[in-house]
């Protein structure tokens, strides 16, 4: 895992250019590569500040190269809804990369480094529908604590370490 860098903008337009992919992220669009330009920026000026953000997941691959498989990573909710104050964990892989355990171990890595800065109450913000990425959450220990509409009407629950749960 690695701060992403400005190259990195253009693997995220290619890997998150899939319908499916995105299928459960905000509205479901696809974005442009413009906005993954904006995005890798406002992600390198958060770990500037605060040592966290969305990391570039890099592989090895043959022959000695790398490939970006996705992002992982750690940042302040900023919505106006769901759970204000909180620092979410999140991830997201292109296609060919999921199924193989790489968002799991991306995931305890981040929140290993969460712990390390006292964070000790992240939260993985989830569609109710997107059952892979809850088998994710349940495999680091995470259960939902609260329900939320997102603004396109979709039903998202709040993973978390807490106690109380739903």
């Amino acid at each position: 895992m690695r701060v992403p860098t400005a190259a990195d903008a253009e693997a995220w337009f290619e890997l998150f250019a899939d319908a499916e992919v995105m299928r459960f992220i905000g509205d479901g669009r696809v974005q442009p590569l413009e906005w993954y330009r904006a995005f890798v920026a406002r992600q390198q000026a958060l770990a500037a500040d605060t040592g966290l953000c969305l990391f570039s997941l890099v592989l090895d691959v043959a022959g000695g190269t790398t490939a970006v498989a996705g992002f992982a990573g750690l940042q302040p909710w900023t919505q106006p809804w769901g759970p204000t104050g909180r620092t979410e964990v999140g991830w997201r892989l292109g296609a060919a990369h999921q199924g193989r355990g790489l968002a799991t171990a991306a995931a305890r890595l981040c929140l290993t480094r969460a712990g390390a800065r006292g964070i000790h109450d992240p939260v993985a913000m989830i569609d109710a529908g997107n059952a892979v990425s809850i088998a994710v959450a349940r495999k680091l220990g995470m259960a939902p604590e609260s329900e939320h509409t997102s603004p396109t009407g979709a039903r998202v629950l709040a993973f978390g370490f807490g106690s109380g749960g739903l």
